[in-house]
């Protein structure tokens, strides 16, 4: 996945480039040097490296931005390396790859596999990375995802050996929307959530979104529509930030479809108009007659028939100007579909013709660009024998004169220095912004998580509770208004009367679970040891020790760790077969240090590493919290839980 550059940092590079080329020019002698070198090989210009290594950034920075700015540098570092080593060939096959990967994906990868057999006997990794990033695209197009898995996990090894967080987060991302693709929803969830995490660390606005894009989709697919509209605002916010119309228009279209899905037609209605309206200030045709289709299915729905032909109507001509076939045969078949519910089967049937003819006119284009890519395929595999066969005759480079190099290098050197400095300080303050967007972020899915649970507590309480107690007295009544029934009769009305009344205890415990009243009502020692007392002693023994607990701690963290406590001591009981608990929780300055030992078995290593989903939450929790958790057992040792969470002052 290509990432942006701040604008910013696009503003450094523009003024680096411009004291390069005048400092050339306040220099005669050196500018004299320069044009004597440069009427020799090219190979010869000292500083050519250097320059296509800022091509190469400059080309990764217009990956996603403008394709022909990429495809300019891209040619730019192709016709400059010709005579430079295998690795500076590889960034333009590179750059080259990735353009062609828009549209002609054969080609793409041939580019791709390329540049891999160039970088055979590579010792630069970062590059090899790169390539099986791109062979993971392409395969991923092509639906071949056990290969492109196969390439992504390969990149991924290298990242992380760097400890390339970008790249880490990018691949990551990148294994979900497989896993995804195969509706292997659980599995593409995981690495979704680990590349969050990952890209926010590292604070790269761009990844971030796009992996809490593709997380949003994992919940709609899994009609799990709140969690998704929940990370769609939240993208909203983060657009906003970034002035991105884009980003706002991606979100706003998810959030639609959410709607949409959920029959909240007027919500539906609201975000995909304010999606028009973006696309339409951007100029963006294409985005615009997707959004006709979508109001046209919206009012299908609604069973809006005049409206909904009104938008097709709309996306036929938008297609048509765009010449996109596949817009237009969507288009008509929705029309057809409408013209066939509304009994007018003429205009259905017209209808239908005309949207497999635009299907006849996209399968003869697909043939064309095919033949195209064909003979694009044999041209660069003519140019790839060229330039091997001017690499074979490459001759020793010849001295350059040691006046004009030192100088240069000088020049280069201070320029240099001066934009590593300024891009330093410019990325320091871009990331204490961003850090403070994560947190809030953070908190506000907290907050409607806490929210949640508390509405679906309520409705257990106070609805389903309420009947169920109602259905529990009027059986108790009825049991005695009926003693003249037989044995057996007078026994399952008991047994009836008995089950219910479990049911009500089980709704109560239930809804208390979910959100526990005891943290609003007392101080959180006093939970704490409220939920350990009513724990049955004959059991386990349960001690409970706190300090530095006289002020509150924040709503957040002692909602965390209340959990926390609670599903480590269930662990225990369910699974360590303990008789002894011991719980302790230091608030001190430097942080909160939280240790629960029990006298259990235990367990070995190899167990530890098969964590449950009681282990992972616990574990997302603290994460959430900036804090660490660790656990120390052997088997009939016990175990003992470990858990620290530093200050906030602490934690920047």
């Amino acid at each position: 996945m290509a990432l942006f550059l701040p604008k910013s940092i696009n503003t450094i590079f523009s003024l680096f480039n411009t004291y390069m080329t005048n400092g050339f020019r306040l220099i005669p002698v050196c500018g004299l040097l320069f044009f004597l070198s440069s009427c020799q090989d090219k190979k010869q210009d000292p500083g050519l490296k250097e320059k296509i290594n800022y091509w190469n950034e400059r080309q990764s920075h217009f990956t996603l931005k403008n394709r022909d700015s990429l495809l300019y540098f891209a040619k730019l570092i192709q016709e400059n390396a010709k005579n430079l080593p295998v690795d500076y060939q590889v960034m333009g096959l590179i750059g080259m790859a990735k353009y062609h990967s828009y549209s002609k994906t054969d080609l793409s990868m041939k580019l791709f596999e390329q540049a891999l057999a160039l970088l055979e006997h590579s010792h630069t990794d970062s590059l090899k990375a790169k390539v099986y990033a791109g062979l993971g695209l392409g395969y991923k197009k092509k639906s071949d995802f056990a290969l492109a898995l196969e390439y992504f996990f390969k990149a991924l090894r290298i990242y992380e050996d760097q400890k390339n967080q970008r790249g880490i987060g990018a691949v990551l991302s990148n294994i979900g929307e497989v896993y995804q693709l195969k509706f292997d929803l659980p599995t593409a969830k995981k690495y979704i959530l680990q590349a969050i995490e990952v890209n926010k660390q590292d604070h790269n606005g761009i990844s971030y979104l796009a992996s809490m894009q593709t997380l949003a989709n994992i919940y709609g697919i899994s009609n799990n529509f709140d969690s998704a509209l929940i990370i769609d605002k939240i993208g909203i916010a983060a657009a906003d930030s970034m002035a991105s119309s884009s980003l706002r228009s991606i979100f706003f279209n998810n959030m639609g479809n959410c709607y949409m899905y959920m029959n909240k037609f007027d919500s539906a209605h609201y975000y995909f108009t304010q999606c028009l309206a973006l696309d339409s200030a951007e100029g963006n045709l294409a985005y615009m007659a997707d959004n006709y289709l979508t109001l046209g299915e919206l009012e299908k729905r609604k069973m809006n028939y005049p409206k909904a032909e009104q938008y097709f109507a709309h996306a036929i001509l938008l297609a048509d100007s765009l010449g996109s076939k596949q817009f237009k045969f969507n288009a008509w078949n929705e029309l057809s579909e409408i013209y066939r519910k509304d009994n007018k089967l003429l205009l259905a049937l017209d209808a239908k013709d005309s949207g497999m003819r635009s299907k006849d006119m996209m399968i003869n284009e697909k043939t064309e660009e095919k033949i195209a890519e064909l003979r694009e395929l044999y041209e660069t595999d003519k140019k790839e024998q060229m330039i091997a066969l001017q690499q074979s005759k490459l001759s020793k480079q010849k001295l350059i004169l040691i006046g004009g190099g030192i100088s240069m290098g000088l020049l280069f050197l201070s320029g240099w220095l001066w934009y590593h400095r300024y891009k330093i300080k410019k990325e320091k303050e871009l990331q204490l912004s961003l850090i403070g967007q994560r947190e809030t972020a953070t908190l506000e899915i907290l907050k409607a998580e806490a929210q949640e649970r508390k509405r679906v507590a309520a409705e257990l309480h106070d609805g389903v509770g309420q009947v169920m107690v109602a259905a529990w007295l009027n059986l108790q009544v009825l049991e005695d208004q009926l003693k003249g029934l037989d044995s057996e009769q007078q026994n399952l009305l008991h047994k009836a009367t008995g089950m219910v009344g479990e049911s009500c205890k089980e709704v109560r415990h239930v809804s208390h679970a979910m959100m526990p009243t005891v943290l609003q009502n007392k101080d959180f020692a006093d939970a704490v040891k409220d939920f350990t007392n009513k724990i049955d002693s004959k059991i386990i023994s349960i001690d409970v020790h706190t300090e530095g607990l006289e002020k509150p701690l924040e709503t957040v963290v002692e909602t965390i760790l209340y959990r926390v406590i609670q599903e480590a001591v269930n662990n225990t009981i369910k699974h360590a077969r303990a008789t002894q608990l011991d719980i302790s929780l230091y608030n001190q300055p430097e942080g909160i240090t939280l240790l629960i030992e029990d006298n259990g078995i235990g367990f070995s290593k190899a167990n530890l590493e098969k964590e449950g989903q009681g282990m992972q939450n616990m574990k997302s929790r603290i994460a959430f919290l900036h804090g660490t958790i660790h656990w120390e057992s052997s088997p009939g040792n016990g175990t003992l839980l470990s858990i620290n969470i530093p200050a906030k002052n602490e934690k920047k």
